[in-house]
C-alpha cells in the first residue's frame, strides 16, 4: 500500500525545509514586523453556500486573495476552489472529479492525477453555521470554479458550482507570524502533517502543501484524549471491513485541496478550543487510498 510513498519520501522529505522557506518567502515578502496579521489588498470575497447553491460575485480580480465562507446549513457544508488549466474543460474536470470519489481503487488514483495535472487547487473551506472562515491564497487570472464539494460528493453527475471570472490584479502581500504552520509532506512511512505551533484555538494557520500530490487539511473534533494509534486503529478497521466505533464528536472544518507547492493561510473563526484531529481524506495518487488510511492524521490540542 506504502510502495510509491516510499519511494518518494527520501526526496520530498530531503527539500522539505527548501521548499517551505521559498514558499514562505515568496507569500510573506513584507513580513517586516513580527506580530503582524493582516492580509493589505483588495477586499475580501465574500461566498455562502447553501442547499439553494453558492452566492458570490461573478467577477473579481486576481493575485492574493482572501475568500470568506460561510454557510446556513445545519450539516456544515464543503466549498473547493479549482482552476481549471488552459484549454481544459469543465466536462473533462467534473469527469475526472467523478472518478476520484468513485473509491475504486484504479479510477480513483487515475482520477485523482489526471486533477492534479489539469487544475489548480488553490483550496477550500470546510464550514458550519458556528464556525466560518476566510483562507488566503494566490490565484491566477482566469476561471475560478466555487464547487460545492458536499453536494458533489451524494450527486457527482449533478454538480453543483458557480464560475467566477479573475482578472490581472495586484500580487500583494501576506504579512503574518507564522505562529502555527503545517506542512504535509512525504516521508519513508507515508505522508504526514509536520505541525508547529498550533495550540490556540484563535491562532491563523499558514499551511504549505511541500508533496507532489494533492492535500488537504481537515480539522475534526474527536473525543478528549484521543490518539494518533487510535485514530490509525479506527481507518485499519474500517479498511478491513470491521465494525470501528469513530473517534469523531462534530462536522469537519478546516482547509480544502491545496496543490504541490501551494500556501495558504486559513482562519476559522469562532472555533471552539478543543482537542481535534488533522486529516486528509484525498486519496493517494497511486493506490486510491485515503491518506489518512496511510497515516496521515495528527491530533492537537487547542485551547
Amino acid at each position: 500500500m506504502r510502495t510509491a510513498l516510499l519511494r518518494r519520501g527520501a526526496r520530498a522529505a530531503a527539500v522539505t525545509a527548501l521548499a517551505v522557506a521559498g514558499a514562505l518567502g515568496g507569500m510573506a515578502n513584507a513580513d517586516a514586523s513580527a506580530g503582524a496579521r493582516h492580509h493589505h489588498g483588495p477586499k475580501p470575497i465574500d461566498i455562502g453556500i447553501d442547499t439553494s447553491g453558492i452566492h458570490a460575485q461573478d467577477d473579481a480580480r486576481g493575485g492574493l486573495r482572501t475568500f470568506r465562507v460561510h454557510t446556513d446549513d445545519v450539516n456544515g457544508r464543503q466549498l473547493q476552489l479549482l482552476r481549471p488549466h488552459h484549454g481544459v474543460t469543465l466536462k473533462k474536470i467534473f469527469a475526472d472529479l467523478t472518478k476520484a470519489v468513485s473509491r475504486m481503487p484504479v479510477p480513483t488514483a487515475q482520477g485523482i492525477t489526471a486533477l492534479r495535472d489539469e487544475a489548480d487547487a488553490p483550496g477550500g473551506a470546510f464550514v458550519t453555521r458556528n464556525v466560518s472562515e476566510s483562507f488566503t491564497t494566490r490565484v491566477k487570472p482566469g476561471r475560478l470554479v466555487l464547487l460545492d464539494f458536499s453536494a458533489f460528493l451524494k450527486d457527482p453527475a449533478h454538480p453543483v458550482f458557480r464560475v467566477m471570472h479573475l482578472h490581472d490584479g495586484n500580487q500583494g502581500s501576506l504579512r503574518t507570524d507564522h505562529r502555527a504552520t503545517v506542512v504535509t509532506r512525504e516521508t519513508p512511512a507515508g505522508p504526514r502533517f509536520d505541525v508547529r505551533g498550533l495550540h490556540e484555538a484563535k491562532d491563523p494557520i499558514l499551511f504549505h502543501n511541500a508533496a507532489d500530490e494533492l492535500h488537504e487539511m481537515q480539522l475534526q473534533p474527536v473525543t478528549p484524549g484521543t490518539t494518533d494509534a487510535q485514530l490509525q486503529a479506527y481507518f485499519d478497521k474500517i479498511a478491513a471491513g470491521k465494525p470501528a466505533t469513530a473517534p469523531f464528536t462534530g462536522p469537519a472544518l478546516g482547509l480544502g485541496a491545496v496543490s504541490p507547492g501551494g500556501t495558504v493561510l486559513l482562519r476559522a473563526h469562532h472555533l471552539p478550543p478543543g482537542t481535534y484531529a488533522l486529516l486528509c481524506f484525498i486519496p493517494d495518487d497511486k493506490n486510491g487510498v485515503p491518506h489518512a488510511f496511510l497515516g496521515m492524521h495528527k491530533v492537537v490540542v487547542l485551547h
